[in-house]
Order: structure tokens, then sequence, then C-alpha cells
């Protein structure tokens, strides 16, 4: 027993004292390291802090004050989920929704967001809390792919031209466009019955007995549904409207339902490809000029404005919650 005993202590030590600050530095130094790496960056800052003192700033000052906004809406959605399961404070909330930003940088997909959140939750809840996550990211996806595929339809005449120097391009198109529609209609019966998918984990034998008390889960309300993807919605305008400010500042002239279906578009097309947090800036940058290309030429102002909103709704929110990573209390129990 006494064995036993200094092992659980020496363990106890490692999460109070090491674990935290190792993960604290390792994220500070992959958002370090990929900073740095970006090319673009510097020159992309300096466009950026000379738009502050021409006429339009005030509207980079209503972009930075969106932020908050965004992330305070995620962190709704998260309350509301959690709250349900047990008491669970707004302040704990958006704790647990900045660390997880913090551990999906690294991630495919930003899975790592699923580990940052449930630190904050009890032990016994934590398996749920997979799942409440899984259910808020579905939120979010259902309305960029719907809002997506609406955009589509409207920019439908520019895409089939960029389409037109490949071989049977207009097919090609309205083929990855009906896949994606039967995907998102299947999607949509999934998020309203979460059930079959409680359902199935449970045929899953060591799963069996973990999702054998989910009923919470499972049993989520239609009209908690619905609030989660009003929420959902509210932040993809939040988030859109903070590249169409920070665009119109630097001077990029472009209508705003032009702005919004091609931001809508380069949402849509950056959620179906397969990527993470920190490398797919570039690739945000090369979609967002290709699409925002069929309405301007400014592409130096859409880059910079591009990796501006990358700035503000990832890397700040990033560093702080790997600041929270030093006092969380899941490494401290």
């Amino acid at each position: 027993m006494s064995k036993l005993r200094k092992l659980n202590k020496a363990i106890k030590i490692f999460l109070n004292y090491f674990l935290g600050p190792v993960l604290f530095i390792w994220i500070i130094y992959s958002i370090y390291q990929q900073i740095a790496d970006q090319p673009n960056l510097i020159p992309a800052l300096q466009h950026m802090l000379g738009a502050f003192s021409a006429p339009g700033a005030w509207k980079l000052w209503v972009a930075l004050l969106l932020m908050p906004i965004n992330w305070a809406l995620e962190t709704c959605k998260w309350h509301l989920l959690v709250n349900r399961e047990y008491p669970f404070s707004f302040q704990q909330a958006a704790k647990s929704v900045l660390s997880g930003i913090s551990l999906s940088l690294n991630t495919p997909n930003r899975i790592g967001e699923y580990g940052g959140r449930i630190l904050y939750l009890a032990p016994e809840y934590r398996l749920k809390g997979v799942l409440l996550t899984m259910i808020s990211s579905v939120s979010q996806l259902l309305i960029t792919l719907y809002v997506g595929l609406l955009a589509v339809f409207i920019l439908q005449e520019e895409l089939l031209a960029a389409y037109a120097s490949l071989q049977g391009g207009a097919s090609w198109f309205w083929f990855a466009f009906v896949l994606t529609a039967v995907f998102t209609i299947a999607l949509s019966a999934l998020y309203f019955r979460i059930q079959w998918l409680v359902q199935w984990l449970r045929k899953i034998p060591f799963l069996k007995e973990k999702f054998a008390h989910t009923p919470a889960v499972a049993d989520l309300p239609i009209h908690i549904s619905m609030v989660l993807l009003g929420y959902s919605l509210l932040r993809f305008v939040v988030f859109a409207m903070q590249y169409v400010f920070i665009w119109q500042a630097l001077g990029v002239g472009i209508a705003w339902q032009d702005a919004l279906a091609g931001i809508a578009d380069v949402f849509f097309i950056m959620t179906v490809v397969p990527t993470n947090a920190l490398v797919e800036l570039g690739l945000r940058g090369k979609v967002a000029i290709g699409v925002m290309g069929f309405f301007t030429a400014n592409a130096a102002a859409i880059l910079t404005g591009t990796i501006s909103v990358w700035m503000l709704n990832l890397i700040v929110p990033a560093l702080l919650g790997a600041l929270l990573m030093l006092t969380i209390k899941g490494f401290k129990t």
C-alpha cells in the first residue's frame, strides 16, 4: 500500500507542478513557431496598423470588439449544454472554451478542443462532455454548411466560370454541391436525433458501460437544439462581419451582400478541407483571395483581413487559454 500511495503522490505532484506548465510552454512555443513561419504576417500587420490612422479606422475597432462577442456566444452554447447536467457557471464555461481553443491548435480539424473543454468538468461527466462538445460543434458546422450551400448557389455563375477550364467542370461542380447537400441533410437528422449516436456507441463493447448512463445527452430537447443553432447563426454573422469591417477599413471596394456571400463560401470550403488551426492560415488566405477575387483585385487587403481575423479569433483566445492551463483545476485533482 505504501508503494501505491507513493505512486499516487508522485502522480499528483506531476499533475500539479509539471503538466500544466509543460502544456503552457508547448502551446506558447507552437503559436510562436507558426506565427514566425507566416511569410505574409509582418506586411499584413504593417498594413493593418496603417489602417488605424485612415478615415475608416472605427471599423477596425468594431471588428476588435466583435471578438469577445464571438466567443461569448460560443460560451453561451457550452454553458447551456453543460448546465443541464450539473451546476456550471458561465465563468467556468468561458475558461473551458478558451482552454479548448488552446489545445485545438495542433490537432487536425481542431479535435483537441474536446480535451480542453472537458478538463473543467467533473471526472464522471467528462465522457458526456465529449458528446456535448460534439453537439456544439455540429450545430456550428450545420450553420456553416447551410449558409455555405446558399452562398454557392448565389455565386454559381462565378464558380461555374472558375470550373470552366476543367473537363466536365460543371458536372463536377453540381455533383459536389448535391453530395454536400445530402451530407448536410443527413447530419441534420443525426443532430436532432442524437440518441441514435448514443445507441450506436452503446453497442461498442468497451463503451457500453460508459454510455449506459447518458440519458440527458440522448434526450436533448428539440428547443435546446434550436437555441444552439440560433447561437451558431449569430456567431456566423459576427465572424462574417469582422471580415467585412476589416476589409472595408483596408479599402476593399466590395458590396456588403457580395462580401457576405464570398465569406460564406470561404467558410464553407475551409470546413470541408481537412487541416489544423495553425497551418490553415495559408490555405485560408489562398481560398479567400480566390473567392473574393470575383469581386475585387485587391489581394493584399483580402490577405491582410484574413490574417487579422485569424489573429483576433484564434491566437488571442489561445494565449488566454494557455494562461489558464497554469491554474486549471483538472491538474490539481
